[in-house]
């Protein structure tokens, strides 16, 4: 990643004045260095003509023109609704649309043990039926009832406990995601008016990043390849495949490139002639069309702030990339830190075991109807143990009831076109 580090590494050095009151100069005790002529029209376009071109040309076609295309909206909203199977627009004031659904319910995550269960209350019940020895006083448990009524007790304290933490995660894992957005929009909107009228590059640099971050976060914390369609008009596909190729952790490395362009926006060094020194290992394209284009408008486009007001956007700036990173570690944890194994056994297998033995007790009060009545029993409460493990790994597609995360990127994208949209109308 570029960055602005230190070294063997050669510098590239480019003619910018002196930045005057406004730059470190202003703090020395001794005069200011007077400002260099600037070169005349065709001096500039015959130093480097092939470097203003690309200038001209790379900062007309960015970030605020492609991302908004509407082809490139198109290619984004179609992915992600291709990846998208969360059913969180479900109406929930409709008790039908609520009540009679079966997909959504997260059957599978319980419906082998519901079904033992069901199997054994009907082979008791005909058992029964069929061999009245079976019905004998000695064969009859329905003295256990009020032991039985004891453990449903304890079962539904246990259930109520498991599915609150579960939903507490679930709901942790939806307010980073709310925290990212807005952190993304302080970022970038701080940037446009901070750093914006004097580091475009950069600041386009943070926009196209953080569109980067939330969607390689969602792939992240699925364990998935990112699709390069969802980054259509931000990220070129080789972009992708290089972020991908350097980085196990890839919204780590966009948030790095973020921290490069705030780098680069505040902190280049000036030398004693006045001039922005760069390092071979940061030549990249961004730094050197944005390098040109100081020159080419001649005046100092990295020392417009006071070094004081310089650090204070940093810090602001750096803050907003930290507290991404945090929400980004705080789902990690979430993602990686199940509720604890002896708790789920010790819970599943009472559970299992009460259910399995309810035909074995009432099948003398209820007769043929225990079957029902058990079936019953058992998908409530197995119920409530599907809804739990639902909602404790909230990031696997495969669930139903998952975040919708590619909802939350393809609105953070919306955001970023519509800031970017208002600052090229300025």
């Amino acid at each position: 990643m570029g960055g602005l580090q230190g070294g063997a590494a050669a510098a590239v050095v480019v003619d910018v004045p002196s930045p005057g009151l406004h730059g470190f100069h202003s703090l020395s005790s001794g005069p200011a260095p007077a400002a260099k002529k600037p070169p005349r029209q065709e001096e500039r376009g015959s130093a480097n003509p092939k470097r203003h071109r690309g200038v001209r040309c790379g900062l007309s076609k960015r970030i605020r023109v492609t991302m908004p295309e509407a082809e490139a909206v198109a290619a984004r909203a179609a992915s992600f609704k291709l990846c998208s199977t969360s059913n969180l627009d479900y109406d929930y004031r409709s008790w039908v649309k609520t009540t009679f659904i079966l997909r959504d319910r997260a059957s599978s995550n319980y419906v082998w043990p519901w079904a033992l269960t069901v199997c054994v209350a009907i082979f008791w019940v005909t058992l029964t039926r069929e061999y009245p020895v079976l019905r004998d006083p000695v064969y009859d448990l329905s003295e256990f009832e009020r032991v039985y009524t004891l453990i449903f007790s304890a079962l539904g304290f246990m259930l109520v406990f498991r599915l609150t933490r579960a939903a507490i995660r679930y709901w942790d894992c939806r307010a980073a995601w709310g925290t990212i957005a807005m952190e993304g929009r302080n970022l970038v909107g701080d940037a446009i008016l901070t750093i914006g009228p004097t580091a475009m590059a950069d600041t386009e640099e943070l926009a196209r990043w953080f569109s980067a971050f939330v969607v390689a976060t969602k792939c992240y914390l699925r364990r998935t390849r990112i699709p390069v369609e969802q980054l259509a008009g931000i990220l070129t596909a080789e972009e992708v495949k290089r972020m991908e190729r350097r980085a196990t952790h890839t919204p780590l490395y966009c948030a790095q490139m973020m921290r490069n362009a705030i780098v680069r926006a505040l902190l280049l060094t000036m030398d004693e002639d006045g001039k922005v020194e760069v390092t071979e290992e940061d030549t990249s394209e961004e730094l050197q069309l944005h390098a040109g284009a100081c020159v080419s408008r001649n005046h100092s486009c990295r020392r417009r702030l006071h070094p004081q007001h310089s650090a204070a956007v940093m810090s602001n700036l750096s803050g907003h990339v930290d507290a991404l990173v945090n929400q980004c570690g705080t789902m990690e944890r979430i993602r990686g830190t199940r509720l604890p194994i002896v708790y789920v056994s010790h819970l599943r297998t009472f559970l299992l075991g009460y259910l399995l033995s309810l035909p074995f007790v009432y099948v003398t009060y209820w007769g043929w109807g225990t079957i029902p009545a058990v079936a019953a029993v058992a998908f409530a409460l197995l119920g409530i143990e599907g809804a739990a493990t639902e909602c404790e790994n909230p990031f696997s597609p495969k669930r139903f009831n998952q975040l919708g995360m590619d909802r939350f990127c393809e609105a953070a994208h919306d955001e970023m076109c519509q800031l970017l949209r208002w600052w090229r109308e300025e």
